[in-house]
């Protein structure tokens, strides 16, 4: 008896259940489609953002407990003021109006050495660079601010130096 209350539960979870797929399957395709479409239509947004903002510079840090203190009082007041200044809390891009493109941005960093990056736009493409293992000794070693300081300001003068590296 048990059995069969058992076996008669699962027959019409897996009725339902497929009833539910069978339904759902003529949409799949058109669900792909838009998909599809959307992403087209978020990269010619993207790159003409690129293009528009060609020259611009983010310092991107996160929320990291003991890091997030340090970066905000210690390296964003002296960064120059042409620098966008970028907080990362989880997944989360907190950069205003342009917070879809710059997740798209940090999305494709090529070399994952952790935060914060420097990233600069050149010619419609994004060039990064971490700056972690200064930040970080700078943070944990009271080594002297002014090597990163130096690094970071290199980087937005000439990036390509720092992508061969």
């Amino acid at each position: 008896m048990e059995r069969l209350k058992e076996a008669l539960g699962f027959a019409v979870a897996a009725l339902v259940l497929g009833s539910f797929l069978l339904l759902a399957l003529p949409f799949i395709p058109f669900l792909l489609a838009y998909n599809y479409l959307e992403e087209r239509q978020f990269q010619r947004r993207y790159q003409r953002f690129l293009l528009a903002a060609n020259g611009t510079e983010f310092f991107c840090y996160n929320n990291r407990k003991s890091s997030v203190a340090f970066a905000q009082e210690q390296i964003v007041p002296l960064l120059e003021p042409a620098v966008r200044v970028v907080f990362v809390e989880g997944s989360a891009v907190r950069a205003g109006a342009d917070k879809a493109f710059i997740s798209r941005m940090l999305a494709g960093v090529q070399e994952r050495k952790g935060f914060p990056y420097l990233l600069k736009i050149v010619d419609g493409q994004v060039l990064a660079y971490s700056v972690n293992n200064q930040f970080y000794n700078c943070l944990v070693q009271h080594k002297p601010l002014a090597p990163l300081l130096a690094t970071i300001h290199a980087f937005y003068q000439s990036p390509a130096l720092f992508l061969s590296k």
